[in-house]
């Protein structure tokens, strides 16, 4: 039987000690591992060659409206629509202006059945190697989240970074994760401990009470929000003389949780208020400042904070990502308003009168913030921060998301970075967050 041209290969490479036979077995039955090589940013990258469908170069992509950045259009793939995504902007990866209609290489990927094409710099090669030389991924192998690294391996002098394209392409709220997983309430059909711990009736009280809110798609209960629950419980107690605790309807529901919103709610925030986490930002002399507004809504927190950092860190770049997936409430957020009565003191040097009168926020701060329609539920773009804003936001998630919420927090959040939650929520205890108090006013940072 004649070699192939890969065993040759092998053979050529053969060193001394032992026979040629047994150095041939060897390595054949190692390379039981092949990977599509391209780079990023001048950096070896590599996908198991059993997720790729083909490679391709094309450059007229259908833009899509309201999809985050890394998300150059779609394109018609012989018939087949599928998305195209830049790996270099998911990964925050600076990369030039794209021209229109420029031709970009692509790794065509397929995710639990559906298709993607992978925007890379260029692609370079099939490798194959030994499953059992691939290492665990480690921070100092790529510019790129650590959990999205299936691990490094390498070969003929280049160090490849392997990534794992399940995690980069699931939505995060598929994703089960029990080691951070926050304590919950009992459901209906659960007999496990509830999430206030207690066997009484006072808590099986609050356990109905959770279950029905939950049920009324308003409001979940998790270690985030425990403690206000308890204390909302006996006032509510109070307030039922009759002892009927029960929430029967929405509008029950509705006055269980109103003293649950945190001051300044759909509002611009007081000066006062503004003064409090001022006291409470930490120094930071960094160039640029990045800050994750989750939940912003038309847009009131976005400039409150806006003018907040604006006073705090005077000589920073400072860049707002505000989401929210109210498409009306975020569409006009660029363009909200500001009444007389909250145009002075603090605001006062930030707001302009536009033509017809009105007043605005100045081009200064409107350039501060990116309003953009996202679900946090689904995967983002946004860099490493140093601020989140999430007030009001985890309370109503259900528990899967809230857990995936709070680890892509503790993924994105800067070591030396803050997390501003509503009045009334808190990070899970004993699970790594510190609180800090200014009179009302708390943020959570890492131990």
């Amino acid at each position: 039987m004649s070699e192939t041209k890969e065993i040759r290969e092998i053979r050529a490479n053969v060193g001394t000690g032992v026979s040629d036979s047994e150095t041939l077995h060897d390595q054949m039955t190692i390379l039981d591992f092949k990977m599509v090589t391209f780079s990023l940013a001048g950096k070896d990258y590599a996908i198991d060659i059993m997720r790729v469908k083909e490679i391709a170069k094309a450059g007229n992509f259908t833009y899509v409206p309201n999809t985050p950045p890394f998300v150059l259009g779609v394109y018609n793939l012989r018939g087949d629509i599928i998305p195209i995504i830049d790996l270099r902007i998911f990964f925050n990866i600076p990369v030039a202006t794209r021209k229109k209609n420029q031709a970009e290489s692509m790794v065509i990927i397929t995710v639990q059945e559906q298709t993607f094409g992978v925007v890379v710099d260029y692609i370079d090669k099939v490798v194959g190697v030994s499953s059992n030389t691939i290492q665990p991924p480690h921070p100092i192998f790529g510019d790129i989240n650590i959990k999205y690294i299936h691990g490094v391996v390498e070969s003929a002098g280049h160090l490849y970074i392997l990534l794992d394209v399940d995690k980069i392409f699931a939505s995060r709220n598929q994703k089960e994760d029990t080691k951070e997983a926050l304590p919950q309430t009992q459901t209906a059909t659960e007999n496990t401990k509830s999430a206030v711990g207690r066997q009484s009736t006072e808590g099986l009280d609050i356990k109905f009470i959770g279950d029905t809110l939950a049920a009324m798609g308003k409001f979940y209960i998790t270690a985030i929000n425990e403690d206000w629950i308890q204390k909302r419980y006996l006032e509510w107690k109070d307030m039922r003389p009759s002892g009927n605790l029960q929430i029967q309807n929405e509008q029950d529901a509705d006055e269980f949780l109103t003293p649950f919103l945190s001051p300044f709610t759909k509002k611009f925030w007081s000066e006062d208020y503004i003064n409090a986490y001022y006291k409470l930002l930490p120094e930071n002399n960094s160039a640029v400042i990045n800050v994750w507004c989750v939940g912003c809504g038309a847009g009131y927190e976005a400039y409150s904070l806006a003018v907040l950092l604006k006073q705090k860190y005077q000589r920073a770049h400072i860049k707002i990502y505000a989401n929210d997936f109210d498409l009306l409430a975020i569409s006009n957020a660029p363009m909200l308003s500001v009444p007389d009565e909250a145009a002075s003191g603090i605001y006062e040097p930030y707001i302009t009168r536009t033509a017809n009168g009105s007043l605005t926020f100045s081009k200064e701060i409107k350039d501060m913030i990116l309003f953009e329609y996202h679900d946090c539920t689904h995967q983002n773009a946004v860099p490493d921060v140093d601020i989140i804003l999430a007030r009001d936001v985890l309370s109503f998630m259900n528990p899967a998301s809230q857990n995936s919420l709070v680890e892509e927090f503790r993924e994105k959040l800067k070591n030396t970075g803050i997390i501003i939650l509503g009045k009334n929520e808190a990070m899970p205890k004993q699970s790594g967050w510190l609180r800090n108090a200014e009179g009302d006013v708390v943020t959570f940072t890492k131990e």
